[in-house]
């Protein structure tokens, strides 16, 4: 295992770098402690051909003029609070309305967007961070690790994600990596094939909030228990592809077993034959399309990110949930540990 750092700027007096892990396959992975972001995924395809499949940027200008969170670490509290606010233990919250009159992704200055300290051990690289009690409106001294490990066996490309947290007041916490991946490297992703275990579905209101309903995705275009096209059902006349512009949904992870985490996720890009597969300890997953996907400068390819040009798989605490009593709860306790592992597994079939 090799991991190589090199300088990616600076913000605000902090010096941020990049660091690229290639394994014994002499496959990589690069992450910067802006964000804690994934910046790439280079893996071969079935021919041996490598390239990157995660979008993202070759200069830390494209991250700061970012608005769409490409790789970055998600905190404090991954995807929408409705009405910026939450109550724990009869105490009313009110935290940052950056998506008025919502919270997205920890607020207007949330975790994804700072510099964070860095650690590189033999075969991962650790990125920490103190968020202050009531940054973005949120309680509690907030302590959060994100360390990124790059498999080194002659058999699989993996990538273990692991997210720790420890609080001094009762707080909601949900982190989540928020990487774009695109299994041919480029261009639409309508024609990747998608599987993804759950029977049912978490639908959205007005501001696409997750209202707290559970639905059988059976019937709907909702429905991935066996592969199929995303580009298959996308355009559906249906409410909630049309609030969403194409997919912006929670699926809850069929028959979650923590202690042994299972693949509940499946991509395949027919051209190149990459699969990606996905496991994680997170009840839910939220599959979005890239629906809303712009950037102002050109990604590592040389142009310009538009709509549906990746999909992301985000496993996370349902949307919504300090709000939704009879969810998996999200609320870390003085005293408690947060942490939840991400791992996905790059491979391609013949």
């Amino acid at each position: 295992m090799d991991i190589k750092t090199t300088d990616f700027g600076e913000v605000k007096g902090k010096k941020v770098e990049l660091f690229t892990i290639t394994n014994k396959r002499g496959n990589s992975i690069a992450v910067t402690n802006y964000g804690a972001t994934w910046v790439s995924a280079i893996v071969p395809d079935c021919e041996g051909t490598k390239d990157d499949v995660l979008l993202g940027f070759s200069d830390l200008e494209g991250y700061l003029t970012d608005t769409c969170y490409i790789g970055a670490s998600i905190g404090r509290f991954a995807n929408r609070i409705e009405n910026a606010r939450f109550v724990i233990d009869g105490v009313e919250y009110n935290i940052t309305p950056n998506v008025a009159p919502n919270c997205l992704h920890g607020g207007t200055d949330g975790l994804s967007s700072r510099v964070w300290d860095s650690k590189v051990e033999t075969d991962r690289v650790t990125f920490s961070i103190v968020s202050p009690d009531g940054d973005q409106g949120f309680p509690g001294e907030l302590k959060v690790s994100v360390s990124y490990r790059w498999s080194d066996s002659d058999e699989e490309d993996k990538v273990k994600i692991e997210f720790k947290a420890e609080t001094d007041k009762a707080t909601p916490v949900n982190l989540t990596n928020h990487a774009y991946f695109n299994l041919a490297g480029k261009g639409k992703i309508l024609d990747h094939w998608l599987k993804i275990d759950a029977d049912n579905f978490l639908p959205m209101k007005e501001g696409c909030i997750v209202s707290g309903e559970i639905l059988p995705v059976e019937g709907t275009p909702f429905d991935f228990r066996e592969y199929k096209l995303i580009g298959d059902d996308i355009d559906k006349d249906h409410a909630q592809l049309a609030m969403g512009k194409g997919y912006d949904e929670s699926f809850i992870v069929k028959n979650l077993d923590e202690e042994r985490l299972k693949i509940f996720a499946i991509a395949c890009d027919p051209k190149t034959r990459r699969v990606l597969m996905m496991r994680s300890s997170y009840p839910t997953v939220h599959l979005y399309t890239s629906n809303f996907l712009t950037s102002v400068r050109p990604g590592k390819k040389g142009e310009k990110y538009g709509e549906r040009e990746a999909f992301c798989l985000e496993a996370q605490y349902s949307p919504n949930s300090p709000n939704l009593k009879d969810f998996p709860s999200c609320i870390l306790r003085p005293g408690e540990t947060y942490n939840h592992v991400i791992e996905i597994i790059f491979d391609v079939v013949n």
